[in-house]
């Protein structure tokens, strides 16, 4: 029977009637009723709906040959690319469910998560199979791999149903562990649809997948597109942080949807800012979420992209993609924030007290939510499950409480006020600060670390407070360089301070208002070494636009402060200075002064692919591990 017309076989929530099936025969029946439309395209190619779903019946088949079964996890870690869509479907398509990787997390928290997601199985790409350290008792699927996908095309027998998980995503844990998140197919199906539904989503909808895809709203790039019909515009892999290339696939390939994290939006407007570029009629839609949406980004989007409608959405990874929204028109000029919202179709908000009390009407309180997108737990962790789980006292419904602050307003809008706990969003991705603490004590020679956000010029920064032992030296690279093993990119701290002691309350607790405020503007020993042509050039914007007075030609970009949306302003600027072209990929791969001013001056050669990032981490260890042995002997 086709998915889309089980209104028979509906959910018996209130609200919404949607279809009690699996995530992925959404798109199934797409690809049978349309199988030449497109499914994933790009520059360099793409697949039809039905070679997709061709593609993730073989890899579905492949899958079961191997042993895996429901409820068990088949990791996906991939870069940028088609096999990312063929893969989440073919790992479905088995029975399993999905658990997408970052394949540059450091070598540790890699095997970490394959050994704590019990995971048998990863699928992968081949320069990626080749380049990373794999546990031995991991088999190892390179979906790009010559003749893996034609062999058995045939309709597999589903083995899931509807209550089982369909994905599991790693968030940041405040014990010190990354925790795993277990989405059901029922609450994606709920919010795929929905959303779909509101917004009329169709088939000849395009959109930008510029999401990772261990980042909860890649979810909706996959499912929510393939659901309608639409097409997925895969960037190439070099391109999935650079402005220049997502404008040329808007322009190129017709994109009519955008989905992502507020700083890639920022990044986008102050790119065609730079160029004083104008795409009328491209966009229709951009969805934004995971954190703070500034309250000048939907006239600016519309000052670009024309008549686009902004929805501003959110909720907790727990409870699915996104559980609540807020289409945004024109802001009153007293607004000082744009409001959560609405809960979608069958999901519920209520504002509770510490006792699961309901606040009235303007009380600020904890933002607990109920319905069908609600998370079946913690993956092998039902401590923490029982811990942000509970049952509602008046409406016996089970609810998850996010930790979070905000109000219910007299029109029946949630307003949200912040953490009610020390956990941060920074570029919409979730960071325990806990989490960052735990593995700086767990090295050598730290007695003390607490970590704080600190807002820098509006942006939020984080700092690493570190107390060595007694008698000990510390230095703020080694540190650095030792918890890279540990965590990712985005959860490194921008400055490290050693200091002697950290301030106490009258309580004997870490007084955070007395922490000391970073400073780039420290005299470097000895003086500064002098800077001339092209390196003085790209010092003295890097000095404007981070603040910084005092730059070494051997600082990088990114430990000085500098983020993803201040590269792009470093680009646009450059590009002015030197009257020349040049990509914004470029900045992330030579990201100091000096090999920047090398690689501008044609003295060094662009060589970036998606694997360079993760290069550059190992290179920068050995290159601070050998600084500490040489201190060391000396």
């Amino acid at each position: 029977m086709n998915p889309l017309e089980l209104a028979g076989q509906s959910s018996t929530e209130p609200g919404f009637d949607f279809p009690d099936c699996l995530a992925q025969d959404l798109f199934v029946a797409q690809a049978m009723r349309a199988p030449e439309r497109p499914a994933v395209i790009s520059v360099s190619g793409g697949l039809s709906y039905g070679e997709l779903l061709s593609a993730s019946r073989m890899l579905g088949h492949r899958l079961r040959a191997l042993g895996v079964k429901p409820n068990t996890l088949v990791a996906i870690v991939m870069d940028k690319g088609w096999e990312q869509v063929v893969g989440v479907l073919g790992a479905l398509e088995a029975g399993a469910a999905y658990l997408p990787m970052d394949a540059n997390v450091p070598p540790d928290r890699l095997r970490y998560l394959l050994e704590d997601g019990e995971v048998e199985v990863v699928l992968t790409q081949s320069w990626l199979d080749e380049r990373l350290k794999w546990p031995g008792n991991v088999a190892r699927v390179s979906v790009d791999q010559p003749g893996l996908l034609a062999g058995d095309a045939e309709p597999l027998a589903r083995r899931q149903t509807p209550e089982d998980i369909a994905y599991v995503l790693y968030t940041s844990g405040s014990t010190g562990k990354p925790k795993g998140v277990m989405i059901g197919h029922r609450g994606l199906v709920n919010c795929i649809l929905e959303t779909n539904r509101a917004f009329s989503v169709k088939a000849d909808d395009r959109a930008l997948a510029v999401t990772a895809l261990h980042h909860d709203m890649s979810v909706y790039d996959i499912f929510g597109i393939l659901a309608a019909g639409g097409s997925i515009v895969m960037p190439e892999r070099d391109g999935t942080r650079s402005p220049d290339h997502w404008v040329d696939l808007i322009n190129q390939l017709g994109v009519t949807v955008w989905n992502s994290v507020p700083a890639f939006m920022e990044m986008l407007l102050v790119h065609a800012a730079a160029r004083k570029l104008v795409l009328r009629d491209r966009l229709r839609l951009a969805f934004l979420g995971g954190d703070w949406i500034p309250l000048s980004a939907p006239a600016r989007i519309r000052e670009h992209f024309g008549d686009v409608q902004v929805v501003s959405v959110g909720g907790p990874t727990e409870t699915t993609v996104w559980n609540i929204w807020f289409p945004v028109k024109q802001l009153p000029p007293d607004w000082k924030s744009i409001p959560y919202g609405h809960p979608i179709a069958n999901t519920r908000y209520y504002v509770m007290d510490q006792n699961l009390n309901e606040c009235p009407a303007g009380a600020p309180g904890e933002l607990c939510c109920a319905g069908v997108g609600l998370l079946k737990g913690y993956w092998r962790n039902p401590d923490q499950t029982a811990a942000r789980t509970a049952v509602h006292p008046r409406t016996g419904e089970r609810i998850y409480r996010t930790g979070d602050r905000g109000r219910l307003m007299p029109d029946g809008e949630i307003e949200f006020l912040g953490r009610i706990d020390r956990q941060i969003k920074i570029n919409g991705q979730r960071i325990e600060l806990g989490e960052i603490e735990a593995t700086l004590i767990r090295q050598p020679g730290v007695k003390q670390a607490v970590v704080d956000a600190v807002e820098v010029d509006g942006q939020k920064k984080m700092v690493a407070y570190v107390v060595p032992d007694l008698g000990l030296q510390l230095q703020p690279g080694d540190l650095r360089a030792a918890v890279e093993n540990f965590l990712p990119a985005h959860m490194l701290p921008s400055t490290f301070l050693i200091l002697e002691s950290l301030p106490l309350n009258a309580n004997g607790k870490v007084d955070r208002s007395l922490l000391p405020a970073p400073t780039s503007n420290e005299p470097f020993p000895g003086g500064l070494p002098p800077m001339s042509g092209m390196e003085a050039i790209i010092s003295s914007i890097w000095s404007r636009i981070l603040g910084v007075a005092q730059l070494s030609p051997t600082d990088n970009f990114f430990d000085l402060g500098g983020d993803s949306i201040l590269l792009v302003q470093v680009h646009a600027e450059l590009q002015e200075a030197l009257g020349r072209v040049f990509s914004v990929t470029d900045l992330f791969q030579y990201c100091s002064i000096r090999s920047l001013g090398k690689y501008l001056e044609g003295q060094t050669k662009p060589q970036f692919t998606g694997d360079d990032i993760a290069d550059r981490i190992s290179k920068r260890q050995r290159a601070l591990e050998q600084q500490r042995r040489v201190r060391q002997l000396s």
